[in-house]
C-alpha cells in the first residue's frame, strides 16, 4: 500500500515558542509542568483513512502536542496494512522516534529513528524536513546523556538540511551548546541567527530578545562581563522591560541580569533584578528538604575544583525528578559546566512533599553551586551489612556493578529489573533487585517498605540465605525508625523496634546484623538518661569477638565509647578504647563517626540586612572540617537558593557552630567536610 507523507513542518507560532523555551531550557520539552489533568487528546475516527490519520497524528506533532500524536501514531504503527521497511513505515517511525525523544524516552525515540531514517536519507529532497527534524531530536537525545559532540553534530546537520526561518531553532541549539567552548563558534551561531530575523520588515523582538540573551549568557562565561551585561539589558528592553509580570522567560532572563550585575560589582542592581524574578519568595525553604541533593565532588572524578563555581538552573517534575537542567554560568570549560549540571540532575524530591513548593518554582529555578572536598561517601553503620548482601546479590544478578549504582537513579533501573525477573519467576533475582532498589531509593517512605515486605516474604519462602533475610529485616526497622523520627512519634519509642529486632533469634544468631541494628538504635545525641544503656550498647558491640578484630562495626562503636570518655574528661580510658581501634587520626575521621552538633551559635543579627529588607528567604548547604574539640575551620558553601543572597551569611555563620567533642590522640580533625543546611527565614 502506498499512501502520501507529507513534511512535517513546524508553525511559526510553535516555532516562536520553542525556541525561547530553548533559550532558557535546553530540555524545555520534558521540563515540569504544574499537576493538572490533561484534556482527552482529539483523535480522528476509528473509520478514518491511513492518511487522515498519520496527517492527524503529524498536525499534532508540529503544533507540540506529542501525547495526541503518540497515540494515533502507536495504533498505526499496528496496523497491518503499513508495510514494513516502506516510506510510509519509515516516516511513521522517525516522527514517532521524534515524539518520544521530545516527552524524554530517549532511548526508544532514538531506537525508532534510526529504524526509519536510512529510508528517508534514501527518498531524497521530499522529506528533508523530516530528516532535519530527527537530526535535531537525536541532537537533544545527546545533550540529555551529555554528549557534547554527539549534539554538535546532529545539530550541524538538521542546520546544513535547513533554510529561512527553520535554520533558527538548531542556531539556537548550537548557541547552547558551544557556549562553554570558548572561541567565537556560539556567538558566531547568535549572529547567523539574528541576520535571519532582522531580515524581515518587523523583526520578531521575543526571538531577538531570546538570541540577545544566549549572547549575553555566552560574553558572560568568557568573561566579557560589561558586554554580556549590555546585550542582556539589551534583551530585556525587548521584552519590555521590568514588569510585574513573571513569565518562565521573564524569569530566567532576569535571574541573568543578576548574575551580570553581581559580576559587574553591582549588587544592589542584582537584588534589584533577583526580586523581579521571584526567587526567595517561598516560605519555609522547601526546596532544601530534598530526599537527595548532593554537591559533586571535586577531584580527577569530575574535574572540578574547590575554586569552580556555577550557576545550574533546573525543573522538577511530578514524580519528584529533576529534568531541564542547564548550567547558566560556570568558572570553566564545557566539562565543568557539564559536570555541574550532571550533579544537579540526580537530585529528587519526595513527591508527596512537592505540594509545598508552588508550581511555578518547581518549573524554573536556579542555584548557585560548587564542589565537595568530601572524600567520598563516608562508611555508615549500615554499610558493612549492606555491602554483604550486595556481594550476595551481584551473583543471581549476573552483575557486579549493583556497588557502583548511583544513589539518585540507580533504584528505578533495579526496579525494571525486578519485574522483568519476577516476570521470569527468578526469584533469587527478583529479591535481589527488589531489595537492592529499596537500599538505593533516597525517598526510603511507605513504597520502600512494601518492596521490603514483599522481598522478604518471597525470601523466606524461596529459603534465600539468612544473610539476605536478616538485611531486609534490619533495613526495613531502619526505614521505619526514619519515618517515625518524621512524625510526632515520641522519641522513646522510635528506636523500640530495632531494639527488640537485636534480641530476635534470627538476628542474635547473626553477628553483623545484631551489631547493626544495636548501633543503629543508639540515639546520636544521648540524653543523661539515655547514657548507661547509650554505653552499654556499644560496649557490647566493641567486645563482640564474632566480628573480627577490627571490623569497622567495632572500631565505630570503640570510637563513640572513647569520645563518651574524653566528655567525662576520663583521658586514660579514651585513650585506651582509641587504641583498641587500631585506627590513625586521619583513618578514624573518615570512618563515619560524624559529631553530633551541641549549637549553632545563630541569631536573627546574622540575617542579611538587604536580605530582610527586600523580603528574600533561602538556604544555604555549607560545608566545614571539624576539629577534635567541636570547633570548625575550612568552612564554604556548596549549594546556595537562591543564588548569591545568603552565601556570604552563611559561611560566616558556620565559622560557630560547634559540635560534640571527639578523643584524638594529637588532637587532630574528628570530621572531614561535614555538610549542614542553614535556613533564612523571616518570623511571621
Amino acid at each position: 500500500m502506498a499512501w502520501g507523507a507529507r513534511n512535517m513542518k513546524t508553525s511559526k507560532h510553535a516555532l516562536i515558542g520553542a525556541i525561547l523555551a530553548a533559550a532558557s531550557l535546553l530540555s524545555a520539552p520534558v521540563a515540569a509542568k504544574p499537576a493538572q489533568t490533561a484534556p482527552a487528546p482529539v483523535l480522528p475516527p476509528a473509520n478514518a483513512s491511513l492518511q487522515v490519520k498519520f496527517d492527524a497524528a503529524s498536525d499534532a506533532a508540529a503544533a507540540g502536542d506529542c501525547g495526541t500524536a503518540l497515540t494515533i501514531f502507536a495504533g498505526l504503527a499496528s496496523d497491518p496494512h503499513i508495510r514494513p521497511g516502506s516510506i510510509p513505515a519509515a516516516a511513521l517511525a522517525v516522527r514517532r522516534g521524534r515524539c518520544l525523544i521530545l516527552t524524554g524516552a530517549y532511548a526508544d525515540g532514538e531506537a525508532m529513528i534510526a529504524l526509519g531514517l536510512p529510508a528517508l536519507r534514501k527518498a531524497g529532497d521530499s522529506f528533508r524536513i523530516d530528516i532535519a527534524n530527527a537530526e535535531q531530536a537525536l541532537g537533544d537525545a545527546a545533550v540529555a546523556r551529555w554528549d557534547h559532540s554527539a549534539a554538535l553534530a546532529h545539530y550541524g546537520a538538521a542546520l546544513g538540511l535547513l533554510t529561512g526561518d527553520d535554520r533558527l531553532s538548531p542556531l539556537m541549539r548550537l548557541a547552547q551548546v558551544t557556549a562553554f567552548d570558548g572561541g567565537g563558534a556560539s556567538l558566531g551561531y547568535v549572529d547567523q541567527a539574528i541576520a535571519q530575523i532582522d531580515s524581515v520588515a518587523k523583526p520578531d523582538k521575543h526571538l531577538l530578545a531570546g538570541f540577545d540573551t544566549v549572547r549575553g549568557r555566552t560574553l558572560l562565561n568568557q568573561g566579557s562581563v560589561k558586554a554580556g551585561y549590555a546585550e542582556l539589558k539589551k534583551a530585556l528592553a525587548l521584552r519590555g522591560g521590568l514588569s510585574s509580570r513573571v513569565s518562565l522567560e521573564d524569569a530566567s532572563m532576569r535571574y541573568d541580569l543578576a548574575e551580570a550585575a553581581l559580576l559587574s560589582g553591582d549588587p544592589d542592581q542584582a537584588r534589584m533584578y533577583l526580586a523581579y524574578t521571584g526567587a526567595g519568595r517561598i516560605q519555609q525553604s522547601p526546596f532544601a528538604n530534598a530526599a537527595y541533593m548532593e554537591a559533586p565532588p571535586c577531584g580527577p572524578e569530575t574535574g572540578l575544583k574547590p575554586a569552580d563555581m556555577a550557576v545550574v538552573e533546573f525543573s522538577i517534575n511530578d514524580s519528584g525528578r529533576v529534568v531541564g537542567t542547564q548550567t547558566i554560568y560556570a568558572r570553566g570549560g564545557a566539562d565543568q559546566a557539564a559536570a555541574f549540571a550532571r550533579s544537579v540532575s540526580g537530585w529528587r524530591w519526595d513527591p508527596a512533599k512537592l505540594a509545598a513548593i508552588p508550581a511555578f518554582y518547581r518549573l524554573l529555578s536556579r542555584v548557585e553551586l560548587r564542589c565537595s572536598n568530601a572524600l567520598g561517601v563516608a562508611p555508615d553503620v549500615l554499610t558493612p551489612l549492606r555491602n554483604r548482601f550486595l556481594s550476595w546479590a551481584s551473583e543471581p544478578l549476573a552483575s557486579s556493578d549493583v556497588h557502583d549504582l548511583n544513589v539518585a537513579t540507580g533504584f528505578e533501573r533495579l526496579h525494571a529489573i525486578a519485574a522483568e525477573k519476577g516476570a521470569a519467576g527468578q526469584v533469587p533475582a527478583q529479591v535481589a533487585a527488589l531489595t537492592a532498589a529499596a537500599l538505593y531509593d533516597p525517598i526510603a517512605g511507605d513504597a520502600v517498605l512494601a518492596d521490603l515486605d514483599k522481598a522478604l516474604a518471597l525470601a523466606r519462602q524461596a529459603r534465600l540465605p539468612g544473610a539476605v533475610t536478616n538485611l531486609i529485616t534490619v533495613y526495613r526497622a531502619e526505614v521505619a525508625r526514619r519515618n517515625a523520627e518524621n512524625t510526632e512519634t515520641p522519641r522513646a519509642h522510635v528506636s523500640v523496634g530495632l531494639k527488640a529486632l537485636a534480641q530476635d533469634p534470627a538476628i542474635a544468631a547473626d553477628p553483623l546484623a545484631q551489631d547493626t541494628a544495636i548501633l543503629l538504635a543508639v540515639p546520636p545525641r544521648p540524653n543523661a538518661a539515655e547514657r548507661a544503656e547509650t554505653t552499654a550498647a556499644f560496649a557490647q558491640v566493641a567486645s563482640d569477638e564474632r566480628l573480627g578484630k577490627n571490623h569497622p562495626l567495632r572500631q565505630l562503636a570503640l570510637l563513640r565509647l572513647a569520645n563518651l570518655a574524653a566528655g567525662e574528661n576520663d583521658a586514660q580510658k579514651a585513650q585506651a578504647y582509641f587504641a583498641r581501634t587500631g585506627l590513625s587520626e586521619q583513618q578514624c575521621a573518615l570512618i563515619g563517626a560524624v559529631p553530633a552538633m551541641r549549637s549553632s551559635g545563630a541569631s536573627s543579627a546574622d540575617y542579611p540586612r538587604e536580605a530582610l529588607m527586600m523580603g528574600f528567604e533561602g538556604w544555604v548547604q555549607v560545608e566545614t572540617d571539624i576539629d577534635a574539640n567541636g570547633s570548625t575551620r575550612n568552612q564554604r558553601p556548596l549549594i546556595a537558593y537562591p543564588p548569591f543572597v545568603f552565601v556570604d551569611a552563611a559561611t560566616g555563620m558556620a565559622r560557630d557552630f560547634r559540635y560534640q567533642a571527639s578523643y584524638r590522640p594529637g588532637g587532630g580533625a574528628a570530621c572531614s567536610a561535614k555538610s549542614e543546611v542553614i535556613r533564612f527565614v523571616i518570623p511571621r
